[in-house]
């Protein structure tokens, strides 16, 4: 049965008198500190590295979250840290079980002991954007048993609260409402985009519109077509929509067809394809990573493919690819 951590009574020193006096947090999106005890760590530490340290081909492998591990006696150091996951048993000898201890009062312990609480999460602790998920198990055993249960819900809310934080940062300077305004009456869904980003491109007979970012270039591509129903939409009819548009984009490229990985996800509260794959340039003089979140809107009976791309030779792709996800995600249909 799941509680939320509001009923949680956080008392350590490192809490602040109030919210509006807490510093924001600090760090670059997709980073994860993890606090556990250097005992409990094996029984959590593969579900964590397979659900948060995904790898991305870029085509470099990266992982989709960075992960950096402490227990509880270096927290006071890393307590500005925007995303960070506790795992710990509830009668444990280390710092971190005990610094958890003192979080609980006795209603809340006697519900972990009972079994009836075992995985929270707790906004703003020590610093405002900040998010802080908690794991307790009254075993390693069950601790184990716990974060193969619940690991990936734990990394979907880590996962909508970096788009939440990043969207914020990302649009600090403004952005261009009057294009966004222009698309949605156009094409009948609209984005949120930067000052920096240009309409690149629009491909009426092929359904599909891009736009860009230089240095190092991130492109945002919408890509559209009719159906009559959902249930033909498989993976392969996306990647291949998405392949065949390649080689029309005004700097035309192909997709490594051997290449490429999809999974079913939430997007925008519905269900939608995620794939994921790397692109090149018809002379193989270069190239990236792409991803597409794919999905079907029963009011125009069309589906939609919101496809981000990053070209960015000798750099690491993460931080664009972040980027992108976070603008992929202000994507919204102007009926909605």
């Amino acid at each position: 049965m799941f509680r939320p951590l509001s009923a949680l009574i956080l008392i350590s020193g490192l809490m602040t008198a109030g919210c509006s006096l807490q510093p924001y947090s600090q760090g670059e999106p997709g980073g994860l500190l993890v606090i556990a005890d250097e005992l409990d760590r094996p029984v959590v530490r593969a579900q964590i590295e397979r659900a948060f340290g995904r790898i991305i081909e870029t085509p470099q492998p990266e992982p989709l979250f960075r992960i950096d591990w402490i227990d509880a006696g270096q927290l006071s150091a890393r307590s500005r840290s925007p995303l960070m996951l506790l795992a710990a048993t509830i009668d444990g000898d280390g710092p971190t079980a005990a610094f958890l201890q003192k979080m609980l009062d006795a209603n809340i312990r006697a519900g972990v002991e009972s079994g009836e609480y075992f995985i929270f999460k707790r906004r703003d602790a020590w610093a405002r954007e900040q998010l802080v998920l908690i794991l307790v198990g009254r075993t390693r055993r069950e601790l184990g048993g716990l974060a193969a249960q619940w690991m990936d819900t734990l990394q979907s809310w880590a996962f909508d609260f970096e788009l939440k934080r990043n969207e914020k940062r990302l649009f600090k300077r403004g952005e261009q409402k009057a294009l966004a305004k222009q698309i949605a009456v156009q094409y009948g869904f609209s984005l949120r985009m930067q000052p920096d980003y240009l309409l690149a491109e629009e491909n009426d007979s092929l359904q599909f519109i891009r736009i860009l970012r230089h240095w190092p270039d991130r492109w945002l591509t919408v890509m559209w077509g009719a159906s009559p129903s959902p249930d033909s939409l498989a993976a392969g009819f996306f990647f291949q929509q998405r392949s065949n548009r390649s080689r029309f984009f005004l700097d035309p490229v192909s997709l490594y067809e051997d290449h490429w990985s999809n999974r079913t996800v939430v997007f925008k509260n519905q269900p939608a394809l995620f794939i994921q794959g790397l692109w090149s340039t018809l002379d193989i003089a270069g190239g990236g990573p792409f991803f597409s979140y794919c999905l079907y809107n029963q009011s125009t009976q069309n589906y939609y493919i919101i496809d981000g791309a990053v070209f960015a030779p000798g750099e690491a792709k993460m931080p664009y690819l972040w980027q992108l996800y976070t603008l992929a995600h202000t994507f919204k249909f102007a009926d909605g």
